[in-house]
């Protein structure tokens, strides 16, 4: 489960599993992995690379900070969902869509609009 896993994703998992032992943390399971994987592929190219982190529960975020303009939060749980939540130019928005084998619509809008140019 954990091998052959993007960089960032593999990162991002040996920084919490000290924490994992010493905290009662999660690791993420295999479904949330998939959807993981899957979405680094999905905006992984041409966007500028998110911070990717393995939050508590186990889930999954992607996080872009674009300075003055604000912040994207893209997160996956294994559900077949992906969750966002942003700020981008003093508008809050926030949705959790069904995530299949493509970005969903309103995510792949938020991200377009945290960088002010058309989707990729």
């Amino acid at each position: 489960m954990w091998n052959d896993l993007p960089p960032p994703l593999a990162a991002a998992i040996e920084e919490v599993r000290a924490l994992a032992q010493q905290r009662a943390w999660q690791l993420p399971d295999a479904a949330t992995l998939a959807e993981a994987r899957r979405l680094l592929a999905l905006v992984g190219a041409g966007w500028p690379p998110p911070q990717v982190q393995v939050e508590p529960d186990g889930q999954v975020s992607l996080t872009w900070e674009a300075g003055p303009r604000g912040w994207l939060t893209f997160t996956v749980a294994g559900r077949g969902t992906l969750t966002h939540s942003a700020v981008i130019a003093g508008d809050d928005y926030g949705q959790e869509e069904p995530f299949g084998d493509s970005l969903p619509a309103w995510a792949a809008e938020v991200l377009r609009r945290l960088w002010d140019r058309p989707l990729q």
